[in-house]
This record gives structure tokens, C-alpha cells and sequence, in this order.
């Protein structure tokens, strides 16, 4: 059933390959064009199909690291010793409420 199969497909590709050798050449890049265009279609289905899960496991570890951010920036100005507060996830020193002088 196999070996059946197999042969069959490869006398179709021989048939299909003959055929396209026969027609001029302006047809044949018309053949090709259409085909590369069922190619990138098919393609392209694919990668919307399969794509799904990497969108989804990049958007979990982008969250996961902005949040180790967050979190590494808070310990970093509560240890420091230095003045400022919090707004959301911006921390905004008191040093910077500070006018600096002109030169």
C-alpha cells in the first residue's frame, strides 16, 4: 500500500514536472509565481497556526523579567539609604526635586 502511494506521487511529480518543461516560458513564470504564492499562503497559515505559543511564552517572560526589574530596582533604592518615593513603578528620588545651579 505504501510502495503504491510512493510511486503514485512520484509519477504525479514527473507528469507535473514534464508538463511544466512543455509550456513556454511565459507560462511557466506564471505557474511558478502562482505556486511560490500558494507556498508563502501556506506558509504563512502555519506560522499563524504554530505562532500563537511563542507570542504567548515571549509576552510571559517579558512580563517575568520587567517584573524582576521592578523588584531588583526597589531593593537597590530602599537599601541605598537614599531619599525619593514611589509612583506606581517610577521611583523618583528627592535629590532630583533639587534645582541645580547654573555655571
Amino acid at each position: 500500500m505504501l510502495h503504491t502511494l510512493l510511486a503514485a506521487t512520484g509519477l504525479a511529480i514527473c507528469i507535473a514536472l514534464a508538463l511544466h518543461m512543455a509550456l513556454p516560458h511565459r507560462a511557466q513564470a506564471v505557474v511558478n509565481a502562482g505556486v511560490a504564492r500558494l507556498g508563502a499562503w501556506v506558509q504563512a497559515q502555519m506560522d499563524r497556526a504554530t505562532g500563537w505559543r511563542r507570542r504567548q511564552r515571549q509576552n510571559r517572560a517579558a512580563a517575568l523579567e520587567a517584573e524582576r526589574v521592578i523588584r531588583r530596582a526597589r531593593e537597590s533604592a530602599q537599601q541605598g539609604g537614599r531619599e525619593g518615593e514611589w509612583d506606581g513603578n517610577v521611583y523618583r528620588p528627592k535629590s532630583f526635586e533639587k534645582p541645580k545651579k547654573p555655571h
